[in-house]
Protein backbone atom coordinates (compact mmCIF):
# COMPACT_ATOMS: atom_id res chain seq x y z
CA UNK A 1 0.00 0.00 0.00
CA UNK A 2 1.54 3.29 -1.09
CA UNK A 3 -0.95 5.67 0.51
CA UNK A 4 -0.34 7.91 3.53
CA UNK A 5 -1.28 6.46 6.88
CA UNK A 6 -3.18 8.21 9.64
CA UNK A 7 -4.03 7.26 13.25
CA UNK A 8 -6.58 7.84 15.98
CA UNK A 9 -6.74 8.48 19.73
CA UNK A 10 -3.52 6.74 20.65
CA UNK A 11 -1.25 9.46 19.33
CA UNK A 12 -3.88 10.89 17.01
CA UNK A 13 -3.54 14.43 15.81
CA UNK A 14 -6.10 17.02 15.10
CA UNK A 15 -5.60 19.07 11.96
CA UNK A 16 -3.57 21.46 14.05
CA UNK A 17 -1.12 19.05 15.69
CA UNK A 18 0.90 15.87 15.51
CA UNK A 19 -0.10 12.29 16.25
CA UNK A 20 0.66 8.72 15.29
CA UNK A 21 0.42 7.15 11.86
CA UNK A 22 -1.42 4.05 10.71
CA UNK A 23 -2.97 2.89 7.47
CA UNK A 24 -4.98 5.17 5.16
CA UNK A 25 -6.58 3.86 2.01
CA UNK A 26 -9.22 4.52 -0.57
CA UNK A 27 -12.33 2.35 -0.28
CA UNK A 28 -15.24 1.76 -2.57
CA UNK A 29 -17.46 4.19 -0.74
CA UNK A 30 -14.89 6.96 -1.15
CA UNK A 31 -14.44 6.22 -4.85
CA UNK A 32 -18.18 6.41 -5.40
CA UNK A 33 -18.49 9.77 -3.65
CA UNK A 34 -18.65 12.91 -5.79
CA UNK A 35 -15.62 15.09 -5.04
CA UNK A 36 -16.25 18.67 -4.04
CA UNK A 37 -13.62 21.24 -4.97
CA UNK A 38 -10.73 20.83 -2.56
CA UNK A 39 -10.13 23.56 -0.01
CA UNK A 40 -6.47 24.31 0.72
CA UNK A 41 -5.30 22.78 4.01
CA UNK A 42 -4.28 26.18 5.34
CA UNK A 43 -7.79 27.48 4.75
CA UNK A 44 -9.38 24.60 6.66
CA UNK A 45 -6.85 25.05 9.45
CA UNK A 46 -7.49 28.77 9.67
CA UNK A 47 -11.25 28.29 9.75
CA UNK A 48 -11.02 25.84 12.63
CA UNK A 49 -8.71 28.15 14.58
CA UNK A 50 -11.08 31.06 13.98
CA UNK A 51 -13.75 29.23 16.00
CA UNK A 52 -11.86 30.31 19.11
CA UNK A 53 -11.13 33.71 20.60
CA UNK A 54 -7.54 34.89 20.34
CA UNK A 55 -6.66 33.91 23.91
CA UNK A 56 -7.71 30.30 23.21
CA UNK A 57 -5.26 29.83 20.34
CA UNK A 58 -2.38 29.28 22.73
CA UNK A 59 -2.14 25.74 24.08
CA UNK A 60 -3.07 25.64 27.80
CA UNK A 61 -0.74 24.12 30.37
CA UNK A 62 -1.91 20.61 31.29
CA UNK A 63 -0.67 18.45 34.14
CA UNK A 64 -1.21 15.53 31.76
CA UNK A 65 -0.14 16.78 28.33
CA UNK A 66 -1.54 13.62 26.73
CA UNK A 67 -4.92 13.86 28.48
CA UNK A 68 -6.65 13.11 25.17
CA UNK A 69 -5.34 9.54 25.28
CA UNK A 70 -7.92 7.72 27.44
CA UNK A 71 -7.16 5.37 30.32
CA UNK A 72 -8.43 2.39 28.30
CA UNK A 73 -5.42 2.71 26.03
CA UNK A 74 -3.22 1.67 28.97
CA UNK A 75 -5.17 -1.54 29.59
CA UNK A 76 -2.98 -4.65 29.50
CA UNK A 77 -3.54 -6.61 26.31
CA UNK A 78 -1.90 -9.78 27.68
CA UNK A 79 -2.18 -11.39 31.12
CA UNK A 80 1.43 -12.57 30.79
CA UNK A 81 3.89 -12.19 27.89
CA UNK A 82 2.93 -14.73 25.26
CA UNK A 83 -0.36 -15.49 27.03
CA UNK A 84 -3.91 -14.93 25.85
CA UNK A 85 -4.66 -11.49 24.51
CA UNK A 86 -7.36 -9.02 25.56
CA UNK A 87 -8.31 -6.87 22.60
CA UNK A 88 -10.56 -4.03 23.69
CA UNK A 89 -8.68 -1.73 21.31
CA UNK A 90 -10.75 -2.72 18.27
CA UNK A 91 -13.89 -1.00 19.57
CA UNK A 92 -12.36 2.40 18.77
CA UNK A 93 -9.38 1.66 16.56
CA UNK A 94 -10.56 0.06 13.34
CA UNK A 95 -10.96 0.44 9.61
CA UNK A 96 -13.33 3.38 9.16
CA UNK A 97 -16.18 4.27 6.84
CA UNK A 98 -15.80 7.38 4.70
CA UNK A 99 -15.87 10.29 5.38
CA UNK A 100 -13.86 9.13 8.40
CA UNK A 101 -10.34 8.67 7.04
CA UNK A 102 -8.68 7.85 10.37
CA UNK A 103 -7.83 4.25 9.68
CA UNK A 104 -6.18 3.21 12.90
CA UNK A 105 -6.74 -0.56 12.98
CA UNK A 106 -2.99 -1.08 13.33
CA UNK A 107 -3.19 0.45 16.82
CA UNK A 108 -4.63 -2.92 17.85
CA UNK A 109 -1.27 -4.55 17.15
CA UNK A 110 1.24 -1.73 17.65
CA UNK A 111 1.47 0.87 20.44
CA UNK A 112 2.14 3.89 18.25
CA UNK A 113 2.17 6.55 20.97
CA UNK A 114 4.35 9.67 21.18
CA UNK A 115 7.06 9.30 23.81
CA UNK A 116 5.59 11.91 26.21
CA UNK A 117 2.49 9.69 26.47
CA UNK A 118 4.33 6.52 27.49
CA UNK A 119 3.75 7.05 31.23
CA UNK A 120 0.23 6.26 32.46
CA UNK A 121 -0.93 9.34 34.34
CA UNK A 122 -4.45 7.94 34.95
CA UNK A 123 -3.47 6.89 38.46
CA UNK A 124 -7.05 6.80 39.77
CA UNK A 125 -7.52 3.54 37.87
CA UNK A 126 -4.91 1.56 39.79
CA UNK A 127 -4.69 3.74 42.94
CA UNK A 128 -8.22 5.13 43.41
CA UNK A 129 -9.24 7.25 46.39
CA UNK A 130 -11.17 5.29 49.04
CA UNK A 131 -14.91 4.86 48.45
CA UNK A 132 -17.34 6.90 50.52
CA UNK A 133 -18.97 4.42 52.89
CA UNK A 134 -22.47 5.84 53.27
CA UNK A 135 -25.20 3.56 54.62
CA UNK A 136 -27.46 2.27 51.85
CA UNK A 137 -30.44 4.45 52.75
CA UNK A 138 -28.33 7.61 52.78
CA UNK A 139 -26.58 6.64 49.57
CA UNK A 140 -29.89 6.08 47.76
CA UNK A 141 -31.29 9.34 49.10
CA UNK A 142 -28.22 11.11 47.72
CA UNK A 143 -28.39 9.65 44.20
CA UNK A 144 -32.14 10.35 44.08
CA UNK A 145 -31.61 14.03 44.87
CA UNK A 146 -31.53 16.10 41.68
CA UNK A 147 -28.55 18.40 41.16
CA UNK A 148 -29.80 19.65 37.78
CA UNK A 149 -33.43 20.66 38.41
CA UNK A 150 -34.61 22.33 41.62
CA UNK A 151 -37.88 21.69 43.46
CA UNK A 152 -39.69 24.37 41.41
CA UNK A 153 -38.51 22.96 38.06
CA UNK A 154 -35.78 25.54 37.56
CA UNK A 155 -32.45 24.54 36.04
CA UNK A 156 -29.98 24.89 38.91
CA UNK A 157 -26.87 25.02 36.77
CA UNK A 158 -28.37 27.54 34.34
CA UNK A 159 -29.27 29.79 37.26
CA UNK A 160 -25.70 29.62 38.58
CA UNK A 161 -24.29 30.43 35.15
CA UNK A 162 -26.50 33.52 34.83
CA UNK A 163 -24.20 35.22 37.37
CA UNK A 164 -21.05 33.10 37.23
CA UNK A 165 -18.74 33.11 40.24
CA UNK A 166 -15.27 34.50 39.68
CA UNK A 167 -13.78 31.00 39.49
CA UNK A 168 -15.94 30.26 36.43
CA UNK A 169 -15.63 33.67 34.77
CA UNK A 170 -12.33 33.07 33.01
CA UNK A 171 -12.16 36.38 31.15
CA UNK A 172 -13.63 38.45 33.99
CA UNK A 173 -16.41 40.04 31.94
CA UNK A 174 -19.20 38.98 34.31
CA UNK A 175 -20.85 36.72 31.69
CA UNK A 176 -20.76 33.02 30.93
CA UNK A 177 -19.90 32.62 27.23
CA UNK A 178 -20.21 28.86 26.91
CA UNK A 179 -23.23 26.61 26.63
CA UNK A 180 -25.91 27.28 29.25
CA UNK A 181 -28.02 24.16 29.89
CA UNK A 182 -31.54 24.59 28.53
CA UNK A 183 -32.80 21.01 28.42
CA UNK A 184 -35.56 20.21 30.94
CA UNK A 185 -35.07 16.42 30.60
CA UNK A 186 -38.86 16.11 30.38
CA UNK A 187 -39.43 14.13 27.16
CA UNK A 188 -42.93 13.61 25.79
CA UNK A 189 -44.23 10.43 24.15
CA UNK A 190 -42.09 11.12 21.05
CA UNK A 191 -38.91 11.97 22.96
CA UNK A 192 -39.25 15.75 22.42
CA UNK A 193 -38.07 17.64 25.48
CA UNK A 194 -40.65 20.00 26.98
CA UNK A 195 -39.99 23.09 29.09
CA UNK A 196 -42.17 23.60 32.19
CA UNK A 197 -44.56 25.75 30.11
CA UNK A 198 -44.99 22.91 27.60
CA UNK A 199 -42.95 24.49 24.82
CA UNK A 200 -40.39 22.46 22.88
CA UNK A 201 -36.72 23.07 23.70
CA UNK A 202 -35.60 21.45 20.44
CA UNK A 203 -33.85 18.58 22.25
CA UNK A 204 -35.02 15.07 21.41
CA UNK A 205 -34.03 11.95 23.34
CA UNK A 206 -33.23 8.72 21.53
CA UNK A 207 -32.43 5.18 22.60
CA UNK A 208 -29.26 3.54 21.32
CA UNK A 209 -27.11 0.48 21.82
CA UNK A 210 -24.47 1.66 24.35
CA UNK A 211 -20.92 1.58 23.03
CA UNK A 212 -19.08 -1.56 24.23
CA UNK A 213 -16.97 -1.44 27.38
CA UNK A 214 -16.68 1.13 30.13
CA UNK A 215 -19.80 2.96 28.85
CA UNK A 216 -22.11 0.25 30.18
CA UNK A 217 -23.97 0.84 33.49
CA UNK A 218 -22.34 -2.30 34.90
CA UNK A 219 -19.04 -0.45 34.59
CA UNK A 220 -20.04 2.75 36.31
CA UNK A 221 -22.78 5.03 35.01
CA UNK A 222 -26.21 5.19 33.49
CA UNK A 223 -26.36 7.69 30.66
CA UNK A 224 -28.56 9.24 28.00
CA UNK A 225 -28.14 11.25 24.80
CA UNK A 226 -30.30 13.95 23.23
CA UNK A 227 -29.87 15.62 19.85
CA UNK A 228 -30.92 19.06 18.63
CA UNK A 229 -30.78 20.48 15.11
CA UNK A 230 -30.64 24.24 14.42
CA UNK A 231 -33.84 26.30 14.50
CA UNK A 232 -34.20 26.26 10.68
CA UNK A 233 -34.63 22.48 10.78
CA UNK A 234 -37.54 22.88 13.20
CA UNK A 235 -39.53 25.43 11.16
CA UNK A 236 -41.58 25.33 7.99
CA UNK A 237 -40.77 27.54 5.01
CA UNK A 238 -42.77 30.41 6.53
CA UNK A 239 -40.73 30.28 9.73
CA UNK A 240 -43.38 28.69 11.94
CA UNK A 241 -42.35 26.02 14.43
CA UNK A 242 -43.34 22.67 12.93
CA UNK A 243 -42.91 19.33 14.73
CA UNK A 244 -43.75 17.59 11.44
CA UNK A 245 -40.90 19.33 9.61
CA UNK A 246 -38.55 18.58 12.50
CA UNK A 247 -39.50 14.88 12.52
CA UNK A 248 -38.83 14.70 8.79
CA UNK A 249 -35.44 16.39 9.04
CA UNK A 250 -34.43 14.12 11.90
CA UNK A 251 -35.52 11.09 9.83
CA UNK A 252 -33.39 12.33 6.91
CA UNK A 253 -30.42 12.77 9.22
CA UNK A 254 -30.94 9.34 10.77
CA UNK A 255 -31.03 7.68 7.35
CA UNK A 256 -27.73 9.29 6.36
CA UNK A 257 -25.96 8.69 9.68
CA UNK A 258 -27.19 5.10 10.12
CA UNK A 259 -26.94 4.53 6.34
CA UNK A 260 -30.27 2.79 5.99
CA UNK A 261 -33.86 3.55 5.01
CA UNK A 262 -35.95 5.08 7.79
CA UNK A 263 -39.77 4.71 7.94
CA UNK A 264 -41.98 7.81 7.94
CA UNK A 265 -45.66 8.52 8.52
CA UNK A 266 -47.37 9.05 5.16
CA UNK A 267 -45.81 12.33 3.94
CA UNK A 268 -46.69 14.57 0.99
CA UNK A 269 -43.42 15.13 -0.87
CA UNK A 270 -44.99 17.81 -3.09
CA UNK A 271 -45.69 19.99 -0.09
CA UNK A 272 -42.09 19.66 1.08
CA UNK A 273 -40.50 19.81 -2.38
CA UNK A 274 -38.19 16.85 -1.86
CA UNK A 275 -38.08 13.23 -3.07
CA UNK A 276 -37.87 11.46 0.28
CA UNK A 277 -38.29 7.88 -0.93
CA UNK A 278 -35.93 8.24 -3.89
CA UNK A 279 -38.39 6.98 -6.50
CA UNK A 280 -37.72 9.88 -8.85
CA UNK A 281 -41.05 11.62 -8.45
CA UNK A 282 -42.85 13.76 -5.90
CA UNK A 283 -45.80 11.87 -4.43
CA UNK A 284 -46.55 10.29 -1.07
CA UNK A 285 -43.61 8.80 0.83
CA UNK A 286 -43.62 6.34 3.70
CA UNK A 287 -39.86 6.28 4.17
CA UNK A 288 -36.66 8.24 3.75
CA UNK A 289 -34.53 6.24 1.32
CA UNK A 290 -30.79 6.17 1.91
CA UNK A 291 -29.47 6.91 -1.58
CA UNK A 292 -25.70 7.34 -1.70
CA UNK A 293 -24.02 8.64 -3.73
CA UNK A 294 -26.87 11.00 -4.64
CA UNK A 295 -28.55 10.64 -8.00
CA UNK A 296 -27.81 13.45 -10.47
CA UNK A 297 -30.69 15.90 -10.58
CA UNK A 298 -32.51 14.33 -7.64
CA UNK A 299 -34.75 16.81 -5.80
CA UNK A 300 -33.63 15.88 -2.31
CA UNK A 301 -32.51 17.76 0.78
CA UNK A 302 -33.54 18.92 4.20
CA UNK A 303 -37.01 20.48 4.37
CA UNK A 304 -38.71 23.57 5.77
CA UNK A 305 -36.53 26.60 6.39
CA UNK A 306 -33.49 24.31 6.28
CA UNK A 307 -34.04 23.90 2.52
CA UNK A 308 -32.92 27.52 2.09
CA UNK A 309 -29.66 27.24 4.00
CA UNK A 310 -26.30 27.69 2.26
CA UNK A 311 -25.24 24.13 1.48
CA UNK A 312 -21.57 25.06 1.25
CA UNK A 313 -21.66 26.54 4.76
CA UNK A 314 -24.36 24.56 6.55
CA UNK A 315 -24.21 21.21 4.79
CA UNK A 316 -26.61 18.82 3.10
CA UNK A 317 -27.71 15.18 3.61
CA UNK A 318 -24.42 13.32 3.19
CA UNK A 319 -23.55 9.83 4.40
CA UNK A 320 -21.86 10.05 7.77
CA UNK A 321 -22.07 13.85 8.24
CA UNK A 322 -24.20 16.12 10.42
CA UNK A 323 -25.21 19.63 9.34
CA UNK A 324 -23.46 22.59 10.91
CA UNK A 325 -25.05 23.57 14.22
CA UNK A 326 -26.00 20.02 15.30
CA UNK A 327 -25.86 19.68 19.09
CA UNK A 328 -25.62 16.69 21.43
CA UNK A 329 -26.27 16.57 25.17
CA UNK A 330 -25.12 13.57 27.21
CA UNK A 331 -25.66 13.08 30.94
CA UNK A 332 -23.86 10.50 33.05
CA UNK A 333 -25.70 9.51 36.21
CA UNK A 334 -25.48 7.42 39.34
CA UNK A 335 -27.33 4.12 39.64
CA UNK A 336 -30.55 3.89 41.63
CA UNK A 337 -31.88 0.68 43.17
CA UNK A 338 -35.59 0.21 43.80
CA UNK A 339 -37.39 -3.06 44.57
CA UNK A 340 -34.31 -5.01 43.56
CA UNK A 341 -34.08 -3.33 40.12
CA UNK A 342 -31.25 -1.04 38.99
CA UNK A 343 -32.13 2.05 37.00
CA UNK A 344 -30.87 5.52 36.09
CA UNK A 345 -30.69 7.87 39.09
CA UNK A 346 -31.74 11.52 39.12
CA UNK A 347 -28.32 12.78 40.22
CA UNK A 348 -25.86 13.65 37.44
CA UNK A 349 -22.16 12.92 37.62
CA UNK A 350 -21.49 14.84 34.42
CA UNK A 351 -23.28 16.74 31.70
CA UNK A 352 -21.43 16.73 28.37
CA UNK A 353 -22.24 18.97 25.41
CA UNK A 354 -20.94 19.18 21.87
CA UNK A 355 -21.84 21.40 18.93
CA UNK A 356 -20.74 21.21 15.32
CA UNK A 357 -19.25 24.59 14.47
CA UNK A 358 -18.07 23.95 10.91
CA UNK A 359 -19.19 21.92 7.91
CA UNK A 360 -16.32 19.95 6.40
CA UNK A 361 -16.82 18.02 3.15
CA UNK A 362 -15.41 14.62 2.27
CA UNK A 363 -12.57 16.38 0.46
CA UNK A 364 -11.85 18.65 3.42
CA UNK A 365 -11.65 15.67 5.73
CA UNK A 366 -9.42 13.78 3.32
CA UNK A 367 -7.06 16.73 3.15
CA UNK A 368 -7.04 16.92 6.93
CA UNK A 369 -6.07 13.25 7.19
CA UNK A 370 -3.24 13.73 4.73
CA UNK A 371 -2.03 16.77 6.66
CA UNK A 372 -1.96 14.71 9.85
CA UNK A 373 0.15 12.05 8.15
CA UNK A 374 2.70 14.58 6.92
CA UNK A 375 2.88 16.22 10.35
CA UNK A 376 3.53 12.88 12.02
CA UNK A 377 6.35 12.05 9.65
CA UNK A 378 7.98 15.38 10.48
CA UNK A 379 7.35 15.26 14.25
CA UNK A 380 6.68 11.68 15.40
CA UNK A 381 6.71 12.56 19.12
CA UNK A 382 4.65 15.73 18.99
CA UNK A 383 1.52 15.66 21.12
CA UNK A 384 -1.85 16.93 20.00
CA UNK A 385 -2.25 20.66 20.38
CA UNK A 386 -5.32 21.46 22.46
CA UNK A 387 -7.26 24.52 21.30
CA UNK A 388 -9.56 25.57 24.08
CA UNK A 389 -11.34 28.34 25.88
CA UNK A 390 -12.10 27.95 29.59
CA UNK A 391 -15.74 28.98 29.07
CA UNK A 392 -16.58 27.86 25.53
CA UNK A 393 -14.87 24.47 25.59
CA UNK A 394 -12.30 22.45 23.65
CA UNK A 395 -12.13 21.94 19.88
CA UNK A 396 -11.91 18.43 18.49
CA UNK A 397 -10.01 19.50 15.37
CA UNK A 398 -12.78 18.03 13.22
CA UNK A 399 -15.28 20.87 13.38
CA UNK A 400 -16.85 20.25 16.80
CA UNK A 401 -16.66 22.12 20.11
CA UNK A 402 -16.93 20.12 23.36
CA UNK A 403 -17.83 21.38 26.81
CA UNK A 404 -18.67 19.66 30.07
CA UNK A 405 -19.89 20.04 33.64
CA UNK A 406 -18.95 17.76 36.53
CA UNK A 407 -19.75 17.47 40.23
CA UNK A 408 -17.85 19.56 42.71
CA UNK A 409 -16.98 18.19 46.16
CA UNK A 410 -20.41 19.18 47.47
CA UNK A 411 -22.30 17.46 44.64
CA UNK A 412 -23.28 20.55 42.62
CA UNK A 413 -22.43 20.65 38.91
CA UNK A 414 -19.58 22.98 37.93
CA UNK A 415 -17.89 23.73 34.60
CA UNK A 416 -15.07 21.35 33.79
CA UNK A 417 -11.64 22.85 33.42
CA UNK A 418 -9.81 22.57 30.12
CA UNK A 419 -7.86 19.48 31.09
CA UNK A 420 -10.99 17.65 32.26
CA UNK A 421 -12.67 18.35 28.91
CA UNK A 422 -9.54 17.59 26.90
CA UNK A 423 -9.95 13.97 28.03
CA UNK A 424 -12.96 13.75 25.68
CA UNK A 425 -11.34 14.90 22.46
CA UNK A 426 -9.14 11.88 21.85
CA UNK A 427 -12.09 9.69 20.89
CA UNK A 428 -14.28 12.46 19.48
CA UNK A 429 -11.36 14.02 17.62
CA UNK A 430 -10.37 11.06 15.53
CA UNK A 431 -10.68 7.28 15.84
CA UNK A 432 -11.76 4.82 13.19
CA UNK A 433 -15.02 3.92 14.92
CA UNK A 434 -16.45 7.45 15.03
CA UNK A 435 -19.15 8.83 12.73
CA UNK A 436 -18.36 12.52 12.19
CA UNK A 437 -16.77 12.60 15.65
CA UNK A 438 -19.75 10.97 17.38
CA UNK A 439 -20.85 7.50 18.45
CA UNK A 440 -24.41 7.28 19.81
CA UNK A 441 -26.68 8.44 16.97
CA UNK A 442 -25.16 5.97 14.52
CA UNK A 443 -26.15 3.33 17.11
CA UNK A 444 -29.76 4.51 17.49
CA UNK A 445 -32.25 1.66 17.78
CA UNK A 446 -33.93 0.66 14.52
CA UNK A 447 -37.18 2.66 14.21
CA UNK A 448 -38.85 -0.22 12.38
CA UNK A 449 -38.75 -2.43 15.48
CA UNK A 450 -37.90 -0.29 18.52
CA UNK A 451 -40.34 1.07 21.08
CA UNK A 452 -41.63 4.45 19.85
CA UNK A 453 -39.30 4.19 16.89
CA UNK A 454 -36.30 4.56 19.21
CA UNK A 455 -37.28 8.14 20.12
CA UNK A 456 -37.46 7.90 23.90
CA UNK A 457 -35.39 8.52 27.01
CA UNK A 458 -33.98 5.63 29.04
CA UNK A 459 -35.93 6.99 32.00
CA UNK A 460 -39.17 6.27 30.11
CA UNK A 461 -38.25 2.68 29.33
CA UNK A 462 -35.13 0.85 30.46
CA UNK A 463 -32.90 -1.54 28.55
CA UNK A 464 -34.72 -4.70 29.56
CA UNK A 465 -35.94 -6.57 26.49
CA UNK A 466 -33.82 -4.63 23.99
CA UNK A 467 -32.22 -7.09 21.56
CA UNK A 468 -28.46 -7.26 21.16
CA UNK A 469 -27.11 -5.31 18.17
CA UNK A 470 -25.77 -7.45 15.34
CA UNK A 471 -22.58 -7.20 13.39
CA UNK A 472 -22.70 -7.36 9.59
CA UNK A 473 -21.42 -10.94 9.83
CA UNK A 474 -24.52 -11.88 11.87
CA UNK A 475 -22.79 -12.25 15.23
CA UNK A 476 -24.00 -10.50 18.36
CA UNK A 477 -21.87 -7.38 18.84
CA UNK A 478 -21.62 -7.61 22.62
CA UNK A 479 -20.89 -11.35 22.70
CA UNK A 480 -18.18 -10.78 20.11
CA UNK A 481 -16.72 -7.99 22.26
CA UNK A 482 -16.75 -10.18 25.38
CA UNK A 483 -14.95 -12.91 23.48
CA UNK A 484 -12.24 -10.56 22.25
CA UNK A 485 -11.69 -8.87 25.63
CA UNK A 486 -12.08 -11.93 27.79
CA UNK A 487 -13.95 -9.97 30.45
CA UNK A 488 -16.61 -7.40 31.17
CA UNK A 489 -14.49 -4.26 30.91
CA UNK A 490 -11.25 -3.12 29.30
CA UNK A 491 -9.30 -3.66 32.54
CA UNK A 492 -10.60 -7.16 33.37
CA UNK A 493 -11.97 -5.92 36.70
CA UNK A 494 -15.70 -6.66 36.33
CA UNK A 495 -15.84 -9.94 38.20
CA UNK A 496 -19.66 -9.97 38.10
CA UNK A 497 -19.74 -10.14 34.30
CA UNK A 498 -16.89 -12.65 34.47
CA UNK A 499 -19.02 -14.94 36.63
CA UNK A 500 -22.21 -14.42 34.60
CA UNK A 501 -20.79 -14.90 31.12
CA UNK A 502 -17.57 -16.92 31.27
CA UNK A 503 -16.76 -20.53 32.03
CA UNK A 504 -13.63 -21.42 34.03
CA UNK A 505 -11.67 -22.02 30.83
CA UNK A 506 -12.39 -18.46 29.62
CA UNK A 507 -14.98 -19.37 26.99
CA UNK A 508 -18.43 -17.85 26.95
CA UNK A 509 -21.43 -19.46 28.64
CA UNK A 510 -23.83 -20.44 25.78
CA UNK A 511 -26.96 -19.94 27.89
CA UNK A 512 -25.85 -16.44 28.95
CA UNK A 513 -25.04 -15.52 25.34
CA UNK A 514 -28.46 -16.76 24.25
CA UNK A 515 -30.17 -14.58 26.88
CA UNK A 516 -28.02 -11.61 25.88
CA UNK A 517 -29.15 -11.90 22.27
CA UNK A 518 -32.72 -11.14 23.41
CA UNK A 519 -32.00 -8.81 26.34
CA UNK A 520 -28.97 -6.53 26.60
CA UNK A 521 -29.87 -5.70 30.22
CA UNK A 522 -28.61 -9.17 31.21
CA UNK A 523 -25.11 -7.89 30.48
CA UNK A 524 -25.27 -4.11 30.73
CA UNK A 525 -27.10 -3.72 34.06
CA UNK A 526 -25.28 -4.60 37.30
CA UNK A 527 -26.73 -6.32 40.34
CA UNK A 528 -28.05 -4.02 43.10
CA UNK A 529 -24.99 -4.78 45.23
CA UNK A 530 -22.57 -3.87 42.46
CA UNK A 531 -24.55 -0.71 41.63
CA UNK A 532 -24.18 0.51 45.22
CA UNK A 533 -20.47 -0.29 45.24
CA UNK A 534 -20.00 1.66 42.01
CA UNK A 535 -21.82 4.64 43.51
CA UNK A 536 -19.63 4.60 46.63
CA UNK A 537 -16.46 4.30 44.57
CA UNK A 538 -17.39 7.24 42.35
CA UNK A 539 -18.28 9.38 45.35
CA UNK A 540 -14.68 8.84 46.43
CA UNK A 541 -13.55 10.43 43.18
CA UNK A 542 -15.95 13.35 43.70
CA UNK A 543 -14.66 13.94 47.21
CA UNK A 544 -11.03 13.90 45.97
CA UNK A 545 -11.72 16.27 43.02
CA UNK A 546 -8.73 14.91 41.10
CA UNK A 547 -10.43 14.03 37.84
CA UNK A 548 -7.24 14.83 35.92
CA UNK A 549 -6.06 11.48 37.32
CA UNK A 550 -9.08 9.67 35.86
CA UNK A 551 -12.82 9.38 36.43
CA UNK A 552 -13.45 5.70 35.65
CA UNK A 553 -14.14 3.36 38.56
CA UNK A 554 -13.07 -0.28 38.66
CA UNK A 555 -15.00 -2.35 41.19
CA UNK A 556 -14.13 -6.02 41.55
CA UNK A 557 -10.86 -7.68 40.58
CA UNK A 558 -7.64 -5.68 40.45
CA UNK A 559 -7.49 -3.87 37.10
CA UNK A 560 -5.05 -5.19 34.53
CA UNK A 561 -3.45 -1.91 33.53
CA UNK A 562 0.03 -0.92 32.39
CA UNK A 563 1.88 1.83 34.20
CA UNK A 564 3.97 2.50 31.12
CA UNK A 565 3.64 1.83 27.41
CA UNK A 566 6.52 1.07 25.10
CA UNK A 567 6.47 3.25 22.02
CA UNK A 568 5.97 1.06 18.94
CA UNK A 569 5.84 -1.98 21.19
CA UNK A 570 3.77 -4.99 20.15
CA UNK A 571 0.45 -5.53 21.92
CA UNK A 572 0.58 -9.29 21.38
CA UNK A 573 -2.53 -9.07 19.19
CA UNK A 574 -1.54 -10.60 15.88
CA UNK A 575 -4.41 -9.57 13.58
CA UNK A 576 -6.71 -6.55 13.83
CA UNK A 577 -10.38 -7.37 14.40
CA UNK A 578 -12.63 -6.24 11.58
CA UNK A 579 -15.28 -3.63 12.44
CA UNK A 580 -18.89 -4.61 12.95
CA UNK A 581 -20.14 -2.68 9.91
CA UNK A 582 -17.95 -4.62 7.46
CA UNK A 583 -19.68 -7.54 5.78
CA UNK A 584 -17.62 -10.71 5.20
CA UNK A 585 -16.09 -11.04 1.77
CA UNK A 586 -18.11 -13.24 -0.55
CA UNK A 587 -16.57 -16.57 -1.40
CA UNK A 588 -16.90 -18.33 -4.76
CA UNK A 589 -19.69 -20.44 -3.25
CA UNK A 590 -21.80 -17.39 -2.34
Amino acid sequence: MSRWKVTGAVGVTALLAGGAVTAWRWDRERRDTPRAPQVPVAQVQGALQAAFPAQARQAPRLTNPSAYIPAQCYAATQDVPGGRTRNGCFSCHQEPRAPNYTEDAEVQTLLSVPRPAEDNRWTNVHRPPPPVELPEAELLAWVRSNNYVDARGGLTLAQALANPPAAWDANGDGRWEGYTPDCAFQPDSEGFDRAPDGSMTGWRAFAYAPFPGLFWPTNGSASDVLIRLPAEFRRDREGRESPAVYRTNLAILEAYIRRTDVPLPSTDERELGTDLDGDGQLGTASRVAFVWPPKPGQAFGYVGQAAGLDRARDGWPAAGLYPRGTEFLHSLRYLDVERGEVRMAARMKELRYMRKTRWLTYSDLQLQAEAEAREKLRNPDKLKTVLADAERGVGTGTGWLMQGFIEDAGGALRPQNIEETAACIGCHGGVGAATDGTFSFARKLDPASAFRGGWYHWGQRGMKGVAEPRRADGRGEYAHWLEQVGGGDDFGGNDEVQARFFRPDGTLQPAAVNTLSRDIASLLMPSPDRALRLNRAYLGLVKAQQFERGRDVVVGAAPKVLLRLEQDGATGILEPVTPGWMAPEKSAAR
